[in-house]
């Protein structure tokens, strides 16, 4: 079996790009706490993207991503910050994609 890669798209809000930006380095450090491989952040700068911020979470497969993905659920640190950024309006998901590697 593959690695797996989920692929997510946000829309900064206008004057909010650099609090989101910090906000998903603090969420990728817990996700990488609880197992993700790598986490990269990219900023689109043509086609469809323009403008967004891409975060790829690159998982050892599918199996790994449940796994993961409940962990970071059950999380403390995920929990404290979720509560502590609960008014956060920083940016919107354009959208959410689960990979895996074929062949």
């Amino acid at each position: 079996m593959g690695k797996a890669y989920e692929i997510t798209v946000w829309k900064p809000h206008t004057g909010k790009r650099g609090e989101f930006i910090k906000s998903m380095k603090e969420v990728a450090a817990i996700f990488k706490e609880n197992g993700v491989s790598e986490i990269v952040m990219m900023g689109g700068h043509a086609g469809k993207d323009v403008g967004n911020v891409v975060v790829l979470q690159t998982f050892k497969s599918l199996t790994d991503n449940g796994i993961v993905n409940d962990a970071i659920g059950d999380s403390p640190a995920m929990k404290a910050w979720l509560e502590k950024n609960k008014d956060m309006d920083s940016a919107v998901m354009i959208s959410h994609d689960l990979y895996s590697e074929e062949g």
